[in-house]
């Protein structure tokens, strides 16, 4: 029989808050079922790979000291650096051990490259950072970085103690997915007040290739491509602690041009994002006092980015266009990805998320040939009224049109297929084709509700709208929709129907 709820929390917003954690001691320790265990690293990562060194700078020449914690070699490093970019350009290479630093400048013509069993080690003293960032580009073009080495943010040094430690066994009952957002919340390390920023920033760059790289345990956002143009990242791993709040995996923030492909990324937010904002500044940071630390100089669409071949375990939203939308986002294809969360409980909050909240125009998005697992919402595509940048000019400006998603196989979801626009703003122009998706086991939900709220102004989330009472397909302030052979297999005895429609035109679904 399924379990009959009736959500009291929706008509009553002050009862559900989000759970959080404000303060605390630093804590450091790692729990089981914080990293991934299982990473294919050879499947990614060319642990063979030699660099032509013609060109070589060597950080040891210019003072840097391995395997030492308590020294800072940031100045040693951007001394090499600045040699390397003075001279025309080379390789500045780390070699033979672990170099703990601050804040490193990369420079245009040159490539760090850090050899196989070398790492990059982000510095404990919040004093050594500046930027916020421990790798830091702004201006610079023809720009590399290469492994196989490691790039190690330390994250785990600058968060509180979470309320739970990680779950690595399945609940012994089904949740609302509200609790169970709640559930992945005790568990998260939020931000402590050390807490330096970024992995790695990228602003204002061109031609920039991020190659062959082991990226590990970051503080925040883990890769930001910031206003930049012709970005290339490719064969990179990403491994970071997945209870240490907002590290995002790869940020592609107002940046055009942009390949992701053959990436393996375990984080503990959204794997793969797209952002493009007026005021650019952080929304979600927790806290974290970093004004400006995007460029406010990006006042324009964002077009052509590509994502292929990746695999992306993430608790919150493994691909997302979206939050900050405020500027236009354009041609966006994702195709032949692997999205899961299958070690540690609960589940993900979404495989694919497609946002429009501040105002963007966002369009012609193409996404195929997905498979995913325990990832509770396989498509969430929301177009609301938040208005993040507080510009009376973008009220109700925003569209979401021309997006189509095929090809998908999603296995232990928890909530139906999604699109939800808000009664003057209407989504136009959704195509889904050969969609597969089958519920995890347990006890189903009835939603009692007599209306979902619109939430139009709220952080847009598929979670913050409860269980809707529809297995399928829920469609809301949508027209021009088409749905082609989708076969949904709810839990045993389920009392929601197969869809709910409400305030559309021309929709089409074609039966399997």
């Amino acid at each position: 029989m399924s379990r009959i709820i009736n959500h009291i929390g929706s008509f009553f917003p002050e009862l559900q808050k989000d759970f959080k954690i404000y303060d605390g001691e630093v804590f450091s320790e790692v729990y089981e079922g914080d990293f991934y265990k299982d990473i294919p690293y050879s499947k990614y990562i060319k642990f063979n790979l030699r660099l032509p060194l013609e060109n070589a700078v060597y950080i040891r020449d210019f003072g840097a000291i391995s395997d030492a914690p308590s020294i800072n070699n940031a100045s040693a490093i951007n001394s090499a650096i600045e040699y390397c970019h003075k001279i025309g350009g080379g390789f500045v290479v780390v070699d033979n051990g672990a170099y703990t630093s601050g804040t490193i400048y990369l420079k245009s013509n040159v490539a760090l490259y850090i050899e196989k069993d070398s790492s990059i080690l982000a510095s404990h003293n919040t004093d050594d950072f500046t930027d916020n960032a421990l790798i830091y580009a702004d201006g610079c073009e023809n720009m590399a970085i290469i492994g196989p080495g490691k790039i190690c943010g330390e994250g785990n040094f600058f968060s509180l103690k979470p309320h739970l430690p990680p779950k690595t066994e399945p609940f012994d009952k089904t949740f609302d997915v509200w609790d169970l957002r709640q559930e992945y919340r005790k568990r998260i390390r939020f931000p402590h007040k050390s807490k330096y920023g970024f992995l790695m920033l990228l602003k204002n760059c061109n031609r920039v290739r991020l190659y062959n790289l082991i990226l590990e345990n970051s503080a925040m956002w883990t890769v930001n491509i910031n206003s930049s143009k012709d970005v290339t990242v490719s064969n990179i791993v990403i491994n970071n602690n997945r209870h240490v709040g907002n590290t995002d995996g790869i940020d592609i923030c107002g940046s055009s041009d942009v390949i992701v492909k053959k990436c393996f990324i375990s984080t503990a937010d959204d794997g793969i994002v797209i952002k493009n904002n007026m005021s650019m500044t952080t929304s979600g940071s927790d806290g974290l006092n970093i004004k400006n630390n995007l460029d406010v100089n990006c006042k324009k669409g964002m077009s052509n980015v590509t994502i292929q071949d990746c695999e992306v375990i993430s608790c919150t939203n493994a691909f997302k266009i979206g939050t900050e939308t405020s500027l236009d986002i354009s041609d966006i294809t994702v195709e032949n990805c692997k999205f899961y969360l299958t070690d540690i409980y609960p589940a993900g909050v979404s495989g694919i998320s497609i946002e429009s909240c501040d105002g963007a125009f966002v369009k012609n998005v193409n996404i195929s040939n997905i498979e995913m697992n325990s990832m509770a919402c396989p498509l969430f595509i929301r177009l609301c009224n938040r208005n993040g940048d507080k510009k009376a000019v973008l009220d109700g400006k925003g569209r979401l049109e021309n997006i189509t998603v095929k090809n998908i196989k999603a296995e232990n979801v928890e909530i139906p297929i999604m699109i939800m626009g808000i009664p003057n703003q209407k989504i136009n122009g959704v195509s889904l084709e050969n969609f597969y998706v089958k519920y995890a086991e347990g006890i189903d939900y009835i939603d009692l509700r007599f209306k979902i709220p619109e939430q139009e102004r709220e952080y847009p989330e598929c979670n913050r709208f409860r269980n809707i009472n529809a297995y399928g397909l829920f469609v809301r302030h949508a027209d021009n929709i088409t749905v082609r052979k989708v076969k949904v297999i709810p839990r045993a005895k389920t009392l929601r129907k197969f869809k709910k429609i409400i305030d559309c035109e021309n929709i089409r679904i074609m039966k399997v």
